[in-house]
């Protein structure tokens, strides 16, 4: 019987065979249980750089865009927007000053740093995002993702192609790195400063090794459908591989609920995603 499981997580996902401990995932263990964990939190930290860029790369408004990320993510004064001007290229600086909570409870320091080489509704225009000293949580971020509009495919859907470079370092000094290529294909929402009517299906293939020298890979075998009016993804599968063992998540079907099926060796486990807003302690079983 698939037993439900709460995640007690700072995530929008959340998931999957953690160690009892308080401590950072156990990225060396053989059971790539354990390795999920650390593959939720860059899921995580990719979608905010991707949400906190959108509304700066496709508004014409810089003191509309701060006060619609004022009202819509963060609880409090705390953030500052600035351009270098009009004309491309350009840069525009994301500054979380002393600190940003954002709608999953999260806080946010540091600064994300935006280069445009042209205007996102044109192909071929391209899109640097770099974190800056950023730390979510205890947890400090470097990455760097270029993104190239490759314009719109043979259903009119823009598609984003995407390369990531991201090191997750974690409180006792341990550390992942991981890059990937993907892509989202747009199904609506592109180039609006709301992200409440984005709608895009991401896919990606990447390796990751960590600071004590193991290596995995990770992929979509089904894209992630990604509605940014949910707090979770709909559906699409990612696919986990080290040395022939796989550990397979699967957020569903299209609705927007809290459950998400991980798989290992035949075994299923139906998983809560809705505790967010919370530090990551690892997981407790449902009513404990």
């Amino acid at each position: 019987m698939k037993s439900k499981i709460t995640i007690i997580l700072g995530l929008f996902l959340a998931v999957l065979f953690f160690s009892c401990d308080n401590q950072s995932p156990d990225l060396v263990s053989n059971d790539l249980e354990t390795i999920s964990e650390d593959e939720i939190n860059s899921l995580k930290f990719d979608e905010i750089g991707d949400e906190d860029a959108q509304q700066p790369i496709c508004g014409n408004h810089l003191p509309n865009f701060r006060q619609r990320m004022m009202n819509h993510r963060f609880d409090r004064d705390c953030l500052t927007v600035t351009s270098s001007g009009d004309d491309y290229p350009k840069e525009i600086i994301i500054d979380y000053g002393e600190g940003c909570v954002g709608r999953h409870g999260e806080l946010r320091t540091g600064k994300i740093i935006i280069t445009m080489s042209d205007d996102i509704f044109n192909a071929g225009a391209e899109h640097v995002i770099k974190f800056e000293d950023v730390m979510i949580g205890e947890r400090s971020v470097e990455m760097t993702k270029t993104r190239i509009n490759a314009g719109q495919n043979e259903e009119g859907n823009w598609v984003m192609e995407s390369t990531m470079d991201q090191i997750i370092t974690y409180e006792d000094g341990s550390s992942s790195t991981r890059n990937s290529t993907g892509k989202n294909e747009w199904l609506s929402g592109f180039g609006t400063e709301d992200k409440e009517d984005d709608i895009l299906e991401r896919s990606f293939s990447g390796d990751v090794v960590t600071s004590e020298g193991a290596e995995y890979s990770r992929k979509t075998t089904t894209p992630l459908l990604i509605d940014r009016s949910c707090l979770y993804i709909k559906s699409g599968v990612i696919e986990l591989n080290r040395n022939g063992t796989q550990v397979i998540i699967d957020f569903g079907e299209g609705e927007c609920d809290e459950w998400a099926t991980v798989t290992k060796d035949g075994v299923s486990e139906l998983v809560d995603l809705s505790q967010r807003g919370k530090k990551m302690t690892g997981f407790r079983h449902k009513g404990k």
